[in-house]
């Protein structure tokens, strides 16, 4: 019975999310072909109420082929309440741009950002809200542009079968100078609690910018560390 109500709510969330996926239909950049998102995130918690993140990316536009770019971000993250966090800290990212068939330019951002997460529950499921402002600049270059933006993410995750689940969001981000559009991603996977303090998740995952998208396949794998026990530090006295 259980095994059926979870498949019930999964299909309603799966239809759902691809509905609210389809708003328009705008020109793929890379004809058609996906592309791979690979991302490996983690948590490492080194007092009660705070906690180091760490988050790197890396960014095909072909199948795990093509450079696009990669990503690291870290920073330090405040527990205000059970429900909900602070972060700030720094991001660098490393990226190319195809202008031309042969022609390859290479550019380096310093990311600066801040943001907000609520979570809650209900039932067997979660919401997740951030809302995150960063400010963004090419380094290494004689013509330093800025960006600030704005991005808002809703996630949702629910429990399909014991240590499987069915996770989704949709993030949009907002540019604070020129045109106010800058993207939406959307994502729709499945996803393993392989330990209590380690996840994996797979699916389809979408950029899409004014004039075009970009289809990919994201896997994920993050992890949760807890800095304040004291388990290593005994085993060492002995």
């Amino acid at each position: 019975m259980e095994f059926t109500k979870y498949c019930s709510g999964l299909l309603c969330s799966i239809v759902l999310t691809i509905l609210l996926a389809q708003p328009g239909h705008a020109q793929n950049s890379e004809e058609n072909e996906y592309g791979s998102w690979l991302v490996l995130c983690g948590n490492a918690k080194i007092h009660e109420d705070w906690s180091i993140p760490a988050v790197g990316i890396i960014r095909h536009h072909h199948m795990l082929d093509k450079y696009g770019f990669f990503f690291f971000r870290t920073g330090a993250s405040y527990k205000i309440s059970k429900a909900s966090t602070f972060t700030g800290g720094f991001a660098l990212l490393n990226s190319n741009s195809y202008l031309e068939p042969n022609d390859v330019v290479n550019t380096n951002q310093l990311w600066l950002y801040g943001e907000y997460t609520l979570k809650s529950k209900f039932n067997d499921n979660s919401l997740a809200h951030r809302v995150r402002f960063e400010n963004r600049r090419l380094i290494n270059t004689e013509d330093p542009k800025v960006n600030n933006r704005i991005r808002y993410r809703l996630q949702y995750v629910r429990p399909i079968y014991k240590d499987v689940y069915f996770k989704a969001f949709d993030e949009l981000f907002l540019n604070l100078e020129g045109n106010t559009y800058g993207q939406n991603r959307i994502f729709v996977g499945v996803g393993r609690e392989i330990t209590p303090n380690l996840k994996a998740d797979i699916g389809y995952f979408n950029r899409r910018f004014k004039n075009y998208n970009e289809d990919m396949i994201r896997l994920s794998l993050s992890f949760n560390i807890d800095l304040t026990k004291n388990d290593l530090a005994l085993q060492t006295d002995k």
